[in-house]
This record gives C-alpha cells, sequence and structure tokens, in this order.
C-alpha cells in the first residue's frame, strides 16, 4: 500500500508551503489528519450547550480557557452529566491527545491534554487530534503546530475551512515520525 505522505523529493507537486521544499533529505509532508495513523482520530470537540452543563457533574468541560501555547491551562471549571455526555455522544479525552483551538486568538494554538482527576470532553472549538502511538509522537506535533509556519497555514486555512487540510513536514523514522524524546 502507497503512503499517503509525501517526500520531499514529491513537495513541489503540492499546494504546499514555500518553506516545505527545503525540508531536510528523508523528511516528508502529510496532511494533520493523514498524521493520526490507523489508530488515531481527529474529531472536532462536542456541542455542548449552556443547558447541557450542570455544576454537579462528573464530566470535566475542557474550554478553549483551557489550551494554552504548548501548555494545558486548565484554567476552566464547567461540567456535565455522565447521562448528558452519553446522550450527547461526547469523545472522550486521553492522555496525549493534541487540544487545537479553532477560535480566539491565536488561532492554532496546541497543547498536549493533561489528564484530570475525572473524565472529560471538550467543546466544538477544539479539534481532538489523537494520533497511533506507533507513528507520531504528540509532543512533536503540537510544537510543529505552534511554530510560526504551521500557524500562519493554519490561521489562513481556517478561515476558509479547517486545518484537517494543512500541511505538516514531518522527519520519518522507517514508516513512523520520529519521537521528540531521541
Amino acid at each position: 500500500m502507497d503512503s499517503p505522505f509525501v517526500v520531499r523529493e514529491d513537495i513541489e507537486k503540492l499546494d504546499a508551503p514555500d518553506s516545505f521544499s527545503r525540508l531536510p533529505p528523508g523528511w516528508g509532508v502529510a496532511k494533520l489528519n493523514e498524521l493520526t495513523g490507523s489508530r488515531g482520530l481527529m474529531v472536532d470537540g462536542d456541542w455542548v450547550e449552556s443547558k447541557d452543563q450542570d455544576p454537579d457533574g462528573k464530566i470535566r468541560l475542557v474550554q478553549l480557557a483551557d489550551i494554552g501555547e504548548g501548555r494545558f491551562l486548565d484554567k476552566s471549571s464547567r461540567f456535565l452529566t455522565e447521562a448528558t455526555a452519553e446522550r450527547l455522544r461526547c469523545t472522550l479525552l486521553q492522555e496525549n491527545d493534541v487540544l487545537i483551538a479553532r477560535m480566539a486568538s491565536p488561532l492554532g494554538r496546541a497543547c498536549v491534554y493533561s489528564v484530570l482527576p475525572q473524565p472529560a470532553v471538550t467543546v466544538v472549538d477544539v479539534c481532538i487530534w489523537r494520533g497511533d502511538p506507533e507513528t507520531t509522537d504528540p509532543r512533536w506535533l503540537m510544537h510543529t503546530i505552534n511554530s510560526l509556519q504551521c500557524r500562519k497555514s493554519i490561521s489562513s486555512e481556517f478561515q476558509e475551512a479547517s486545518s484537517r487540510t494543512s500541511s505538516f513536514p514531518f522527519r520519518p523514522l522507517g514508516n513512523s515520525v520520529v519521537s521528540s524524546h531521541e
């Protein structure tokens, strides 16, 4: 099966930022949703309205205020009940999910989710990126998304569509992206 990733030599064929053509040999470019791998996912947060929230709920509602540039801020204190989360078919956050702000300044800022003492979901204004641990390191992706080059790409594309069409550089190791822990 062909890889969905594009290696440096084929970048000229893409509608990717010019600076991607200066990637080192062996590096490639892929769309954000392609970097999830076969076991990952990329979805928008859940449509949770004020009427769905409950201060006595046991499910934490992660909001835009919690998404810092490279840091999970843990600022908000909104909740919903388990029954409401099930009714709305919410996506529960998992450790190492990359949370990407779809609104507010700066647009496209990303952080790696830090596990809270209770289950958590997030609002529709936040994109959840969960990668296959065999293919992409979430901290590497967070730093890449927060780079000036990728932030500019995301910002211009969010005005038109969403970050799913943004292309990102990556350094492969066999069929995987090198971990930031090398």
